[in-house]
């Protein structure tokens, strides 16, 4: 405490703390999309549970349109359970996407998209970073 105040009242001190913050970068835009669910927001949303038990609600929204499309499902869902409700709900209609935004993590991402892959039966094959001949 004291040290921090003897700090902050001498000028010379003050000038030669360096900020071992890094500087933020400015925001980048999202690319815009050409076709509609090509590009796609998740979230989920608590509610209270209704007749059946559904007490959360993935909300997809397709960045093109804007139209949200509600899938009802149980708070424990996983990654998995959310690819096989994507499948059933919103792949059969609009196909098969580019990206997905979330704020769940990349963990969630990894998970969903194996998932995915693996019910329609496509085969992940992953390239060595740093090495674009793997690349075709």
């Amino acid at each position: 405490m004291d040290i921090d105040r003897y700090i902050r009242n001498c000028n010379d001190c003050y000038r030669s703390i360096i900020p071992r913050d890094k500087t933020l970068g400015l925001l980048k835009p999202l690319p815009i999309p050409d076709r509609p669910w090509q590009y796609i927001s998740i979230d989920f949303y608590k509610l209270p549970p209704d007749r059946n038990g559904y007490d959360i609600v993935i909300i997809l929204v397709d960045r093109f349109g804007k139209r949200p499309f509600l899938i009802p499902c149980h708070k424990n869902i996983d990654a998995k359970e959310a690819a096989r409700l994507y499948i059933h709900y919103v792949y059969q209609i609009y196909g098969l996407l580019d990206t997905i935004v979330s704020d769940r993590g990349p963990q969630f991402i990894l998970a969903f998209w194996n998932e995915f892959t693996r019910i329609l039966g496509i085969k992940l094959k992953l390239s060595t970073a740093y090495y674009p001949q793997t690349d075709g």
